[in-house]
């Protein structure tokens, strides 16, 4: 297995580069609703990435350099949700747990059953990649050079927690 002190590392490469800083914005409820789904949606939302890998950390505790990276990209998520939470509240809105359909965030958006680790991983590498792509898409539904920053900055964490999870699969598949 891959050992936590590069896994760590691999974490850390983005830990120099600022977030950059939150703009005053106008008011807008078309975008804040846009964001609720990356803030607390029902698929693969800062909430439940949070969650999920919490919950993932101990349940795994056996697995020591999983459960302890796992750890570490959810406090790395809680920063995105706390990015997230004061775009809202600049736009005029509430940090309120919710999708942009209205819907409560609940504990039902955390997957707790897997049938394999690696099944339990591949589900990670698709919400890393979800949250990408819906990262991209908001992106381009502002003309705010600053909220582009912000997100292509959060895309950048993204993209090391999935290379992350894409170097554990392999080594678990090496494993097999």
């Amino acid at each position: 297995m891959i050992s936590y002190d590069k896994l760590k590392n691999i974490l850390l490469k983005n830990r120099d580069i600022p977030y950059p800083n939150i703009p005053h914005i106008y008011a807008n409820s078309n975008y804040i609703n846009l964001l609720y789904d990356l803030y607390a949606g029902e698929k693969a939302s800062e909430l439940t990435a949070i969650t999920q890998y919490i919950y993932q950390h101990i349940d795994l505790k056996k697995e020591e350099t999983i459960s302890k990276i796992l750890k570490d990209i959810s406090i790395q998520e809680m920063k995105h949700l706390e990015i997230l939470g004061e775009i809202i509240k600049i736009l005029g809105g509430k940090p309120i747990y919710k999708s942009s359909k209205g819907n409560m965030w609940s504990a039902g958006n955390v997957t707790y059953r897997t049938n394999s680790l690696e099944q339990l991983i591949n589900n990670n590498i698709k919400a890393e990649e979800y949250a990408i792509d819906a990262y991209r898409r908001i992106q381009k539904y502002t003309s705010n050079l600053y909220l582009r920053q912000i997100y292509e900055r959060i895309i950048q964490d993204e993209l090391t927690h999935l290379e992350i999870f894409n170097l554990i699969l392999d080594d678990l598949k090496r494993e097999d």
